[in-house]
């Protein structure tokens, strides 16, 4: 049965959530409070490894093949080290017979092709619309904005990691704080990359470098405790460019940096309910997990994806609870695994460095355990 939906959020996870809604037969409104979103020739900062079964939602959707080629950057090998020990693990698609483990994709043309895809299937979309009050009830939900007031069955916010209708609504949460900035950054390399994505754990943090559709062109993601990430501020883009050559162990070449730089605090937050009457969070709203794996979009699709499975069909309270509670467990799955890594890979103790380089090397040359790797990656 048709049932009426409001999103609130015109992100990747907010977009794909109303396309597949649409494209079920349901009646689909979604506010945006920013511009339509749009990309020019210069490449974006913020960008996202986009895994496997994100990858099958976007196709499922029909909007994979509507992204740009020269704008993909699939990868076919990762490589992850840490600094100054022995310890390092790569390891290939080809290891698990797939021809990729994913691509590297800037976030703004994947939400650019989704808005696209969304109006010509319909969606009411709204942008540069703010909603000023919201209220829900057993029956039915309300929007308001400063033009009018919406009506639906069921209101889903997609409105990111500060959420407005997830503080409105006073839903409770966990989260802390990893003391921590993260920097992105197109970084020009001399060396190709190979389609291989890298990522070096210092002791105050990852840094990863993507591939994007340019063999010579990379995304960078620096992870720094806060007093680094303070110092990497005050540089000029000559003296960055010498401290990521530093830390690069010369894996692509020569660096220079090819934009400007962005930063922006990094933290856990877990919202403990996902499902408040008749609204649902997806995406940031709900949870937003360390970068180091580039793994936050692939659990808000992941949301998107276990949604649409629900409403393909009549569901109701019951079958949202048990959505809820799937979802929930994957998303403490990925915390965990983000903060293992993350505590793990920290500091610079000689006994750790040990234990941490015997790991990458037993994982690296243990053939299931390696597989075992591969596979989490692909998602």
């Amino acid at each position: 049965m048709s049932q009426r939906f409001i999103v609130v959020g015109g992100g990747m996870i907010g977009l794909a959530a109303a396309l597949g809604l649409r494209q079920q037969g349901h009646r689909v409104v979604l506010l945006e409070r920013g511009p339509q979103p749009s990309y020019g020739e210069e490449t974006e900062l913020r960008v996202s490894a986009i895994a496997h079964h994100s990858r099958d939602l976007l196709q499922q959707l029909g909007v994979w093949e509507r992204l740009p080629t020269a704008r993909l950057g699939p990868y076919q090998a990762m490589e992850v080290w840490d600094h100054d020990s022995f310890g390092r693990i790569q390891f290939g698609a080809h290891e698990v017979n797939q021809t990729d483990l994913g691509a590297i994709v800037e976030n703004k043309v994947i939400e650019a092709e989704l808005w696209l895809a969304a109006a010509e299937a319909g969606v009411d979309l709204q942008a540069e619309t703010e909603v000023l009050k919201h209220s829900i009830a057993d029956d039915q939900v309300s929007v308001t904005t400063a033009a009018t007031t919406y009506t639906a069955d069921y209101l889903i916010a997609a409105d990111g990691v500060r959420s407005p209708l997830r503080q409105a609504a006073g839903l409770p949460m966990t989260f802390w704080d990893y003391e921590q900035q993260g920097c992105v950054a197109v970084v020009k390399c001399s060396a190709p990359h190979g389609g291989c994505a890298r990522q070096v754990f210092l002791p105050s943090g990852p840094v990863a470098w993507l591939p994007l559709g340019d063999s010579h062109h990379v995304s960078l993601v620096w992870s720094a405790d806060t007093a680094i990430a303070e110092e990497l501020k005050g540089l000029s883009a000559e003296a960055f460019s010498k401290r990521l050559q530093a830390v690069s162990d010369g894996a692509l070449g020569s660096l220079e940096l090819a934009s400007e730089r962005a930063y922006f605090p990094l933290r856990m937050q877990y919202t403990r309910s996902w499902l408040a009457q008749r609204m649902l969070l997806l995406g940031d709203a709900a949870h937003s997990i360390h970068p180091l794996a580039g793994q936050g979009a692939n659990l808000g699709f992941g949301d998107v994806q276990a949604l649409l499975k629900l409403t393909n069909n009549d569901f109701g309270h019951t079958e949202l609870r048990n959505w809820e509670r799937e979802r929930k467990v994957a998303a403490v799955q990925m915390i965990t695994a983000m903060e293992s890594f993350k505590r793990g890979f920290a500091g610079s103790n000689p006994l750790l460095k040990l234990v941490r380089g015997i790991g990458l090397k037993l994982a690296n040359d243990v053939a299931p355990l390696k597989r075992s790797l591969i596979k989490s990656a692909l998602g």
